[in-house]
């Protein structure tokens, strides 16, 4: 299935071609997905925190973020990935 429909052609499908198109467009993108790289994380996570506080002043803007638990994630995503590098390299 192609998964490259105009607006027009989305406007004109019935509820039920609608739903059945995102789902199947949903299960298509879940299959290229991997974890962030640990630097990719952080990077988000701060972003998001900026973004977030951004009527704040600089100093305030990182004050309410949880350093470790961005730290965890981070570690967690970074082994994630590498348990997907090892399974490809092993089936290989």
């Amino acid at each position: 299935m192609t998964f490259n429909k105009t607006d027009e052609e989305l406007k004109q499908m019935s509820d039920d071609e609608l739903f059945a198109y995102l789902d199947a467009k949903a299960n298509a993108l879940k299959e290229h997905t991997k974890p962030l790289s640990p630097y990719l994380t952080k990077k988000f996570a701060y972003i998001g925190t900026a973004i977030q506080n951004n009527d704040k002043g600089t100093d305030e803007i990182y004050k309410d973020i949880d350093h470790e638990v961005v730290k965890k994630l981070a570690e967690d995503n970074g082994k994630a990935g590498m348990e997907i590098l090892i399974n490809k390299i092993k089936n290989k």
